[in-house]
């Protein structure tokens, strides 16, 4: 009887002990996560996302932090077809509050609700993937920062994003509907990484924080800031030039000009006025001598 009963209350003990958690998240973590149908999502904490803040443009790094194998052990070690999606989100409190998203090119309206939208969409959805996988869902249990959960789990990325139905699995690339663009690549390929603050100014736009490559074994390397310009055009009625080019959302550009080629294009005069990018192709006009000119794009 004595042991029956302290057999119980181990029992009672264990049951009360609270599931521990392969990793440990904070709000500003940055989540990596793939997935493809038919399969259990694969799902990564690689730690604060301000390692990948505040670099100069063209700052080139590999990410690391996450076992590549694991994702193949799974879909196979051509990932051509699979889906990875990287986002983090500050807390809910914090004074300056930003959702950070893998994406398309979206819109200058892409993303602007309130606060209180910001908070139940974007906070609730990133943190509640951060939050909710506990045991014994992790991959092997010498992975300290990894998940593999079937996709019907209520803590998965897919089930979290769709709300569990059927018909919410449709909006799963555009995070469940929060977000007016698609949030996430078929490998191989390319994601902008943009930073979305809660706005209802339209002269607020999102800021390209910079971009990722992913090749088809996995290797996943981080480039920070905007991508380069590409004139699309040159045009001229008189002494005035009207210079086309590839905008990115938030970027600012002005025009910088040369009548003679050669020497370093850095030292080339850049002329007054500037623009704000929306994603589209937009133009930049320039009034000259009446000499022929060349120009390139400044991007900031």
């Amino acid at each position: 009887m004595k042991k029956t009963f302290l057999s119980g209350l181990a029992l009672l003990a264990l049951l009360a002990t609270p599931l521990a958690r392969a990793w440990t998240y904070n709000d500003g973590d940055l989540l990596l996560i793939f997935r493809e149908s038919g399969q259990n999502d694969i799902e990564f904490d690689l730690g604060s996302v301000s390692n990948l803040l505040g670099h100069a443009n063209g700052y080139t790094t590999p990410i690391t932090g996450w076992d590549a194998s694991l994702v193949t052990s799974k879909f196979g070690t051509d990932l051509t077809g699979a889906s990875v999606i990287l986002l983090a989100t500050t807390s809910k409190t914090s004074a300056s509050p930003i959702a950070w998203l893998s994406s398309d090119d979206p819109n200058v309206n892409a993303y602007r609700d309130s606060l209180s939208d910001w908070t139940t969409s974007l906070y609730g959805i990133i943190n509640a993937i951060g939050n909710k996988p506990v045991v014994p869902v992790p991959i092997t249990p010498t992975e300290t920062n990894a998940y593999s959960i079937n996709p019907a789990n209520k803590a998965a990325y897919d089930y979290l994003v769709s709300g569990g139905t059927a018909a919410g699995a449709n909006a799963i690339p555009q995070l469940g509907g929060n977000v007016k663009f698609t949030v996430e690549q078929i490998i191989p390929g390319q994601l902008d990484f943009w930073a979305i603050q809660p706005t209802n100014t339209a002269n607020v736009p999102d800021t390209l924080v910079g971009t990722f490559t992913i090749a088809t074994n996995g290797t996943l390397t981080f480039i920070a800031g905007s991508r380069q310009s590409t004139i699309s055009a040159v045009t001229r009625i008189g002494n005035v030039s009207a210079i086309q080019f590839t905008t990115t959302v938030g970027n600012t550009y002005s025009v910088a000009y040369t009548n003679k080629l050669g020497g370093i294009t850095a030292a080339w005069p850049v002329a007054a006025g500037t623009l704000i990018g929306d994603g589209n192709t937009d133009t930049i006009y320039h009034t000259n001598s009446g000499a022929a000119e060349f120009y390139r794009i400044n991007t900031q």
